[in-house]
């Protein structure tokens, strides 16, 4: 929380031209990014903390013989289980060629510019045919809520762990 005061101050004294420094602010993802793998894991693409902009990606399959689409669920948090953490949205990549299970290659990318919007991508390998979602800011969370997540992500650390792992 003082960090984020602190950068305020800062920021303010160099738009008002009352600091000359050689101090530089990085903006970063304050909550880790995601999408829902099979069973309901969270699969973390950008880690919390990561400087913006950035692009990670990282490539997925399908979970059923014969899938012809894939619903891309992008969450917020840093809960190992989609349900304990927020969803910013979702969305279909469709006519994917039936194939058996672990086949396709699934390629999903998350970009976030310099003002934080998200951009992901899911992208089939195998046809080039894509589909996307903009979520225009990570975090519709308060300073507070934030922290109250990763609070919860350290105090249920353990039962996490026993859920995600049988």
């Amino acid at each position: 929380m003082e960090a984020v005061a602190f950068g305020a101050a800062v920021q303010a004294g160099i738009l008002a031209g009352d600091v000359e420094s050689d101090i530089v602010l990085l903006d970063v993802t304050p909550l880790t990014l995601g999408i829902e793998t099979l069973g309901g894991v969270r699969e973390p693409i950008i880690e919390r903390n990561t400087t913006i902009p950035t692009s990670k990606d990282k490539t997925f399959t399908t979970a059923a013989d014969s899938q012809t689409a894939v619903t891309i669920n992008v969450v917020q948090g840093e809960r190992p289980m989609v349900a304990d953490n927020v969803s910013l949205g979702s969305f279909n990549l469709t006519d994917v060629p039936p194939a058996p299970r672990g086949v396709p290659q699934i390629n999903v990318k998350f970009d976030i510019d310099a003002n934080g919007i998200i951009n992901v991508t899911a992208k089939d390998l195998g046809t080039g045919k894509d589909a996307k979602i903009t979520v225009e800011s990570s975090t519709k969370l308060s300073d507070e809520e934030v922290e109250k997540l990763k609070e919860d992500a350290e105090k249920h650390a353990e039962e996490d762990r026993k859920k995600k792992i049988p």
